[in-house]
């Protein structure tokens, strides 16, 4: 732990005098104490409990919404160069070659070493452990405040099983961020260790997901920023050279795509100067399709105050679970929402006071910098679409991590309070999202089932090549039982199929 303040120890020295007063303060005390270690013990055997059903449900599992089957296996098959006879649409293709290759690649990397498809499902669960694990050793941060406020927000919990790659990157992200956090409230620049872990974190988020490019530079920059400053300190040279290397690391994907394709975001669309940069995927028209349709005259920061409070969201619905993974198939929470605003509401409000107990001075300046962060996030392109941004929940989880060990030396009734706080959402939050923890094994075959796409295998030759046409996100199941037997090329019209190949249509499709 860190070391106790002056007042603490002033503090700690008048609770040890002996007169009445101070033997019945003590007293309480010692039980206010054993009440909250027995809180992080049961918050500890419930974060690893859940923990652990979501690791098994992430092996025998393979996600079968449309991102999963769409690209993120294709990707990880092509990466890890497992030789499955399947060729994307050419829009993916586009992101393919454009696109950050970190999760992908490591999602074919555990496939092939496995021999499993299911082993690419592990690849959220592994970075959030890993994410626990800094925040446990490097940031002193309580294993079980964190994993409990982690497993809160009902997003994390859906991502942490599934092919998606949104909580692997933000993970990373997270770690980046809150190394800053760590940094500034407890004066810990000069540790090499911790920002190493900062600096891999945001290269490893740039490396994931382009939409995180503006939180990592911003991250990166912020690093930069802090040790231009501190120059004067010898210490303070060494670790801007790293930063400088971070950020050359970080740029990599972005720099190739723009000597190559003369964007550094191919082949998304450039949200300013667009009409500079060539790309094949119009962001903008996408960003209005994907927001809710009785919002669409609301400004970017207004739609994300909206998801983020999730204003105005029904709290069930006759035809799924309350929260998604992608949060589609609504209305008004039409891809918004998935933190639970009665978790962020607490979690803000619970890291200001914890500050603002501590040291009111480093309380003011946590505030800010939280602000600063959520007001940041709030303008970005598609800000209220949250699973694109879940290092905001994580960083929240971290922050009240560091925080809460320090309030317990003073505030034991504070800490004991939030403790009970923390616990009962979580466990509210496992009741509503229940379905997400349950075990079930669906395996390649049985994800072909429910695409339907298993009576095609019968109706094909094997090895004969096939254009299949208007079938996404299920083309690639076309590939056949063991994904060997038919060659497959992906298209969504007709006209873009090789010339002399057998075309097979989608049931429905007319192109």
């Amino acid at each position: 732990m860190y070391p106790l303040t002056e007042k603490s120890h002033a503090m700690a020295g008048s609770q040890s005098r002996p007169d009445s007063a101070g033997a019945s303060g003590g007293s309480s005390g010692a039980l206010l104490n054993r009440l909250i270690s027995t809180a992080h013990y049961a918050a500890a055997i419930l974060g690893l409990g859940a923990l652990a059903l979501l690791a098994v449900r992430a092996v025998l599992r393979i996600e079968t919404r449309w991102d999963a089957f769409a690209y993120h296996i294709p990707f990880a098959a092509k990466r890890a160069g497992l030789g499955v006879p399947y060729e994307l649409p050419l829009l993916m293709q586009g992101r393919y070659d454009g696109f950050p290759p970190l999760p992908e690649f490591l999602q074919g990397l555990l496939w092939r070493v496995t021999g499993s498809l299911n082993a690419t499902g592990t690849i959220n669960i592994l970075a959030l452990a890993l994410f626990l694990y800094y925040c446990h050793r490097k940031l002193k941060a309580p294993f079980s405040v964190v994993a409990i406020l982690a497993l809160t927000a009902p997003l994390a919990i859906i991502h942490a099983a599934s092919n998606y790659v949104d909580l692997f990157a933000n993970a990373f992200a997270a770690i980046g961020v809150t190394c800053l956090f760590a940094m500034m409230l407890f004066d810990r620049w000069t540790e090499r260790s911790l920002l190493c872990w900062g600096l891999a974190g945001l290269t490893a988020a740039a490396w994931s997901k382009s939409v995180l490019l503006p939180v990592a530079a911003a991250g990166l920059l912020c690093f930069a920023a802090i040790y231009v400053w501190r120059i004067r300190e010898p210490r303070s040279r060494q670790f801007l050279l790293l930063v400088f290397g971070a950020i050359v690391c970080s740029s990599i994907p972005y720099a190739k795509n723009l000597i190559l394709y003369h964007n550094p975001i191919w082949p998304v669309q450039m949200p300013v100067w667009s009409h500079r940069f060539p790309y094949t995927y119009d962001s903008a028209a996408a960003h209005f399709d994907q927001t809710p349709a009785p919002l669409a005259n609301l400004s970017q920061p207004g739609l994300f105050l909206h998801s983020v409070l999730e204003i105005g969201h029904p709290t069930e619905y006759p035809d799924r679970e309350r929260w998604i993974i992608d949060q589609g198939n609504a209305w008004i929470a039409y891809r918004s929402g998935g933190y639970w605003n009665v978790a962020v509401v607490t979690a803000a409000l619970a890291a200001v006071l914890l500050g603002l107990l501590w040291r009111p001075r480093k309380g003011w300046a946590l505030a800010g910098a939280l602000a600063a962060m959520w007001l940041f996030v709030s303008v970005l392109p598609q800000s209220h679409e949250l699973r694109y941004y879940l290092f905001l929940p994580l960083t929240m989880a971290a922050v009240i991590g560091m925080l809460l060990p320090q309030a317990r030396r003073e505030y034991p009734a504070v800490t004991l309070v939030l403790m009970a706080l923390f616990l009962g959402e979580f466990l509210w939050m496992a009741k509503v999202n229940h379905v997400y923890y349950r075990v079930e094994r669906v395996d390649y075959r049985a994800a072909a089932e429910r695409w339907g796409m298993t009576r095609w295998w019968p109706q094909l030759e094997p090895g004969q090549t096939y254009c299949a046409v208007a079938f996404d996100p299920s083309a690639f199941f076309l590939t056949g039982p063991t994904m060997r037997e038919f060659h497959i090329i992906d298209r969504h019209a007709r006209a873009e199929c090789p010339p002399n190949v057998k075309v097979i249509l989608a049931p429905g499709a007319n192109r």
